[in-house]
């Protein structure tokens, strides 16, 4: 064989080497979840993200159109359905719409994702969104622009406060990515520029976390999802958080639930139904084998620090490991009611590490 074949041959491996690679990662990312694609897009130090996937909730409550009586109803219908229960905008909707130009009315989903170092809002918005004229908003109520189309809009407190009282913070500065249909928002400028930067790809995200990548990806297409990173839950959901006495009574439950490990990362992810799916990360598939029946027990056990039981509210359908997360899958006993809001603060026993 010349060495002219053996260049063109090894060639033509790399060419379909690359192929397959390339064709494998467009199609992960033309079918990844909108929850996936979130995490893909909030800082990648986040340790809790919000996530409500806002055309779902729209289509489940059959209520569409941003006029303000609408927006209203969506807001109230959607706070009694809690599937609003993650979101960082849910009460601010027709301030928002009418002086901004998006809202829970308008978005695809919105992701909240706190830090130590900030917390930022990405709201993904329709293609169809016309950006130029969000722009003009934001001049028109006062923001400053930025000297880029993708710097940080510059409010301020003052100016937020002086808008409309139902608005949070976190919408003092503003970074529309147009190219995107994504919009930034932060209550603090420096951080607003930190996750559009994440946002626009020039930056880490949660998505390179390999094990909030894996928990995302066995839940489906949740209506709304908390989820922590890391071992954040350990801290933000302990069991610390009670009274001596049920901290007692809770270190005796978890003894006779058996095996418990450190969590490496937790979601609680909320369907369009309400049927509500907890996957809970481990560092090993042997320590969530390990982990499944004691999380399992504990799941359907007394509501330690809480009242009452997890079972006067759930009734859990499957409990299963699959590779290194045990996943939960609870449906709520009333068709009404609170669900995931009536889970994601602590303490939480079968959260514990």
């Amino acid at each position: 064989m010349t060495r002219r074949v053996v260049v063109l041959a090894a060639a033509a491996v790399l060419l379909v080497t690359a192929a397959v690679v390339g064709g494998v990662t467009w199609w992960n990312r033309a079918h990844r979840t909108d929850l996936e694609r979130a995490l893909a897009l909030v800082p990648a130090k986040s340790l809790r993200v919000g996530f409500t996937d806002w055309a779902a909730v729209r289509q489940r409550l059959d209520i569409h159109g941003t006029g303000p009586a609408t927006v209203r109803r969506l807001q109230h219908k959607a706070y009694d359905a809690d599937l609003s229960a993650a979101s960082s905008i849910d009460q601010e909707g027709v301030a928002l719409q009418r002086l901004y130009g998006f809202s829970p009315a308008t978005a695809t989903w919105e992701a909240y994702a706190q830090s130590r170092q900030g917390a930022a809002m990405v709201l993904q918005l329709p293609d169809s969104t016309d950006f130029d004229r969000l722009a003009g908003n934001l001049r028109d109520i006062g923001y400053h622009q930025p000297a880029s189309d993708d710097g940080v809009w510059r409010g301020g407190v003052d100016l937020v406060a002086s808008l409309d009282p139902t608005l949070s913070p976190e919408v003092q500065y503003v970074v529309l990515l147009a190219g995107q249909h994504l919009v930034v928002t932060s209550d603090r400028q420096a951080y607003a520029a930190t996750a559009a930067r994440v946002a626009a790809g020039d930056d880490s995200s949660l998505a390179d976390l390999d094990s909030a990548r894996t928990m995302v990806s066995r839940l489906g297409e949740p209506a709304a999802a908390m989820l922590w990173s890391r071992d954040f839950a350990c801290r933000d959901l302990a069991m610390s958080q009670a009274a001596p006495g049920d901290q007692r009574e809770a270190g005796q439950l978890i003894q006779q639930a058996g095996q418990v490990s450190p969590l490496s990362g937790l979601v609680m992810a909320m369907a369009p139904d309400r049927t509500l799916t907890v996957a809970e990360q481990f560092e090993s598939t042997e320590q969530a084998r390990e982990n499944l029946r004691a999380r399992a027990r504990l799941a359907v056990g007394d509501a330690v620090g809480r009242g009452g039981s997890f079972a006067d509210d759930f009734t859990l359908t499957s409990a299963t490991a699959t590779g290194s997360t045990v996943l939960l899958r609870m449906q709520p006993k009333q068709r009404t009611g609170f669900v995931l809001s009536a889970l994601y603060d602590g303490p939480v026993i079968f959260a514990t590490c």
